[in-house]
């Protein structure tokens, strides 16, 4: 299952909010979706294992849900758009660099958002996957 997640500045504290929500005056990251653990659901605005709910708080950058039953925390990845299209067309990841005029090296940090694309790449990794550049963002 996968949640969109907005993240945004806390202005003057050292770590980064997060939230369900957009913040109302547009300071967040514009929302990610990030894949929760097996076991876990959002319903009504709350995570929720089988033991009971979950909190979501930010650590080291990154939204952490926390299982207090459980006494569990999962640091949640955003979810591998590029690499589930290329999955899909059958194209390895090399087949894929290649038809984007990309490296092996800069697709997998794609991927893995070790970086952020530019609008460009997305484009030319879209046109590679025959889908919209939406579809990867």
């Amino acid at each position: 299952m996968t949640v969109k997640i907005y993240i945004y500045d806390t202005h003057g504290e050292e770590e980064s909010a997060c939230s369900l929500q957009p913040e109302a005056n547009g300071d967040d990251d514009g929302g990610r979706d990030y894949v929760l653990p097996k076991g876990y659901t959002l319903k009504d605005g709350q995570f929720y294992s089988n033991a009971g709910s979950c909190q979501l708080q930010m650590h080291n950058g990154a939204p952490l849900l926390v299982d207090s039953e459980h006494e569990l925390a999962f640091l949640l990845e955003q979810e591998k758009k590029i690499t589930s299209r290329r999955e899909q067309a059958g194209l390895t990841r090399q087949q894929l660099a290649d038809s984007a005029g990309l490296t092996v090296f800069e697709l997998y940090q794609l991927e893995n958002h070790e970086v952020e694309p530019g609008s460009a790449v997305l484009g030319k990794i879209a046109s590679a996957l025959h889908c919209e550049t939406l579809d990867l963002i």
